[in-house]
């Protein structure tokens, strides 16, 4: 009981000085623990760091503050400014990787912004769930222990399908991490059995016709639906390689190997679609390259889970407008908010 109200007082000062710049020694003290323990408590209960969970707030709070501002004469660097960033482009990179979107577009448009509410500990008993049995589940030719939790009646839902059933694979987060997400979620609360983070999860779903269809879900600590901790649908197929061709960078001819095109309309205001191209043996020619700061992460690429250190990118993408923009990308080994991501680079 004192663990939970000594981290509830830590949230009430955290939320009524989040425009200030915060001490983790002094929120340590609140908490009544060293600044070790109290980092390693935290992390342990909300499922998140205390310095995500304030960058995070800070964010959606910024959001807030943008769209709400019926006049729209609130300037960026003022918000910024209010939310502890050193500079407008520092706030604009980490909003727009936040929301999708810049801070410019949140106050001039409709587009959704993203959620994160204030935490409130509690405790509580659940009812631990129960495995039922243990299979064996193979994917990409590699066997996998998995554990089954049973079967959920869809029918009610009047969905495509009549039933689903759940596996967790374990000791399987490794294997599926930079792969490709979909873009469908599923929250935590689907589940028949309890979530944590770095996990895989196999959801066979019966459709009313009898056939099934298998889906891949893994949980990253990144997803989010609703305000709801959710589950990332991933992409699980061996990426091929669709072509060959030849690209020429700076006067000098590459091969570079095709991996298709996504659709991204959905998400985003300016893009149609993206291509993907690896450029094969480039890396020593581009390791030097400035890079810009922006980042992609490895899941964001249909070859994501194939991704290795030492590796040249170039993508394509098609405007909504028709015309094409090629931007470059290497794998440094750079870590970006707990993803393994490739840095965009300049061309001369």
């Amino acid at each position: 009981m004192d663990t939970v109200v000594r981290l509830n007082a830590v949230i009430d000062y955290v939320e009524k000085h989040i425009t200030e710049e915060l001490d983790l020694n002094q929120l340590a003290a609140i908490a009544c623990c060293s600044l070790y323990d109290f980092q390693r408590m935290f992390a342990f209960v909300a499922e998140i760091s205390i310095a995500e969970y304030v960058r995070k707030r800070r964010l959606a709070l910024a959001g807030f503050d943008l769209r709400q501002n019926v006049k729209n004469d609130v300037k960026v660097i003022d918000i910024a400014m209010k939310y502890c960033y050193d500079s407008p482009v520092s706030f604009a990179r980490a909003f727009q990787a936040f929301h999708g979107i810049t801070p410019s577009e949140a106050k001039k448009s409709n587009l959704p912004l993203r959620m994160f509410s204030r935490i409130v500990f509690q405790i509580f008993v659940k009812e631990v769930p129960f495995m039922i049995r243990t299979d064996k589940i193979t994917v990409n030719e590699k066997e996998y222990e998995a554990s089954y939790f049973g079967e959920q009646d869809l029918r009610e839902l009047n969905w495509p399908s009549i039933k689903r059933e759940f596996w967790r694979l374990e000791d399987a987060y490794d294997d599926f991490k930079n792969n490709l997400t979909t873009g469908d979620v599923l929250p935590y609360n689907n589940y028949p059995m309890s979530i944590e983070t770095g996990q895989v999860f196999v959801i066979d779903y019966t459709k009313r016709d009898g056939s099934v269809e298998r889906c891949f879900y893994i949980s990253d600590g990144l997803s989010v639906w609703d305000g709801l901790p959710s589950t990332a649908n991933i992409m699980v197929e061996k990426p091929s390689v669709l072509r060959t061709a030849k690209i020429t960078v700076s006067g000098k001819e590459y091969e570079a190997s095709y991996f298709g095109e996504i659709d991204i309309s959905s998400w985003s205001p300016n893009n149609s679609t993206r291509e993907f191209w690896r450029l094969e043996d480039a890396y020593n020619d581009f390791k030097d390259k400035a890079t810009t700061g922006d980042v992609l992460p490895y899941n964001n690429y249909p070859m994501g889970n194939i991704i290795e250190t030492g590796q040249v990118f170039v993508i394509d993408y098609t405007k909504k407008d028709g015309s094409v923009e090629r931007m470059y990308y290497r794998s440094d080994g750079l870590v970006w908010e707990g993803m393994p991501s490739t840095s965009e680079f300049k061309i001369d």
